[in-house]
């Protein structure tokens, strides 16, 4: 028998300090859109949607904030925290080699000593692959009913600088941080066979990734993978964004497919697109222990085979000296089954061969953000349907039944977009459809928050339900109309995308 409820987000605490930053910062750098089209409030506001974003202070550690707020605000006893999850890009700072969450897990490790305290990278879409994560270790009860999962996004690209000065794609950006606690409501019990490979250990060298998915593919042979999670120790950020899971998930298909590098299958958005949802289908992320324990990833693998979501995960221990332990897990007959409410499903899918549109690069000494915003913009928008209609078709729905959309904002001219492609079949007038939809069923803050990376999905809920929200209009689109029924939505679905490429999505019922 399925509980009624697995997983259900409780409480929210955000950091909501800075100083509000206008399009004229970026207008006095005398900076040029692509085409020489002069940067000005004009054309950020027509390209963009944003007006403002916040940038935090110098000497702020604003995840920090983001966790004390939660804490005062809740009534939940931090000593039931059992995994503290940091979701993040770039962070406080681009030189700190991580786990970033360490400096969250002052506040409360006299409470929870023993927790599962891990960063975890997997883009934009981090706070949505957290979820999961929590999902299934609720789902095969290695969270037990009435233990708690503390999710951290946090983001200070002003702070860390983590773009070039004259580089238009930090143009978009605000800072920002929320913390989000999330109660286990029930175990189950797992029932099916569940076995792994013999671990495989090697001393890699500096160009290890193809050496990683060579050893996948030795120990795997050509059968599918559902997904890669690395605990990846290396630290520095050209090794997490994106996510080295990612890169290997690409590499793989490399090795597994010459032919289609030969014909220049990964040349081409739409044929890459195609090989990956036809033939590959998995999710690929990161994550960084505080304790380095190899154990853990591989009970994080294993949880995600014996929730029945998933068969075959492979999990990677990466040590810091390029010591690299590969583990396969497969779980066979075990059925997973939707609860009624709270988190009731999720599903997440890298393309790792557009692993390059958002990256850390090294240039001189120092690190950088590097964004191929056409890349982005055609992955966001057309990469929606598929997703998305394969997370709510199995759960029996349809975007007309979703109450709140909370999409990941990184610029407004996506949404309508993507919205056309997922209301594919909207008759008479998609466009009217769309409209409606971002009208009544979707918040909007990115006019006066800007892309606030893996925190936007935090964001977003939190507005809505302590009245930051307001009624306003962007690209001619009406935004915020409908915020009182909004905050009693009963079927809620984010949707995130970011580097890897990978997006993620969880459904959530009231």
């Amino acid at each position: 028998m399925v509980p009624d409820s697995i997983l259900e987000i409780i409480a929210q605490g955000a950091w909501n300090g800075g100083t509000l930053v206008d399009n004229s910062i970026y207008s006095k750098k005398e900076m040029s859109f692509k085409g020489g089209i002069s940067v000005n409030n004009k054309t950020i506001e027509e390209r963009t949607g944003i007006r403002t974003r916040m940038a935090a202070g110098p000497d702020e550690r604003i995840g920090v904030i983001a966790l004390q707020d939660l804490l005062d605000t809740s009534d939940f006893d931090p000593s039931k925290i059992k995994i503290l999850i940091g979701a993040t890009n770039v962070g406080d700072d681009k030189y700190d080699p991580s786990p970033l969450i360490r400096y969250p897990f002052e506040l409360i490790k006299q409470y929870c000593p023993n927790a599962i305290v891990i960063d975890l990278y997997a883009g934009c879409p981090g706070f949505n692959v957290a979820a999961e994560l929590s999902f299934m270790l609720s789902l095969t009860g290695v969270l037990k009913a009435g233990d708690i999962s503390a999710i951290i996004g946090a983001e200070n690209l002003h702070r860390a600088n983590a773009f070039k000065e004259n580089d238009t794609a930090g143009i978009i950006f605000g800072d920002d941080a929320l913390a989000t606690a999330l109660e286990t409501k029930a175990t189950l019990k797992t029932n099916g066979n569940y076995s792994c490979s013999e671990k495989m250990t090697a001393s890699l060298k500096d160009d290890f990734i193809p050496d990683i998915a060579k050893m996948i593919i030795k120990l795997n042979g050509r059968n599918k993978i559902d997904g890669i999670i690395i605990d990846n120790q290396l630290g520095q950020i050209i090794y997490r964004v994106p996510a080295l899971a990612a890169r290997v998930q690409h590499s793989m298909v490399e090795q597994m497919y010459p032919e289609e590098t030969t014909k220049g299958t990964f040349k081409s958005f739409k044929n890459a697109l195609e090989l990956y949802d036809q033939k590959i289908q998995s999710f690929a992320f990161d994550i960084k222990s505080l304790n380095q324990d190899p154990a853990l990833v591989n009970k994080i693998g294993r949880a995600y085979v014996e929730s029945g979501k998933y068969k075959s995960v492979v999990s990677i221990y990466l040590s810091s000296d390029l010591n690299a332990r590969i583990t396969i897990h497969q779980g066979e007959d075990f059925d997973f089954k939707a609860p009624g409410k709270g988190i009731v499903d999720t599903h997440t899918s890298t393309h790792g061969c557009f692993g390059d549109y958002i990256q850390a690069i090294s240039e001189n000494g120092d690190f950088f953000g590097d964004m191929d915003g056409k890349g982005v913009f055609l992955y966001a928008t057309r990469g929606a349907t598929r997703h998305i209609t394969t997370l709510l078709s199995r759960n029996n729905l349809t975007m007309y039944d979703i109450d709140l959309l909370i999409e990941h904002q990184a610029n407004f001219a996506m949404i309508p977009l993507t919205l056309e492609q997922v209301f594919w079949d909207a008759k008479p007038d998609k466009k009217k459809t769309v409209k409606d939809f971002i009208e009544n069923h979707m918040v909007n803050n990115i006019h006066t928050r800007g892309n606030c990376s893996v925190v936007c999905i935090q964001r977003l809920p939190y507005d809505l339900q302590h009245g930051a929200l307001k009624e306003d209009t962007i690209h001619g689109f009406p935004v915020n109309r409908n915020l009182d029924n909004l905050r009693h939505a009963k079927i809620i679905l984010n949707d995130s995308v970011g580097s890897g490429m990978t997006r993620s999505s969880v459904l959530q019922i009231n």
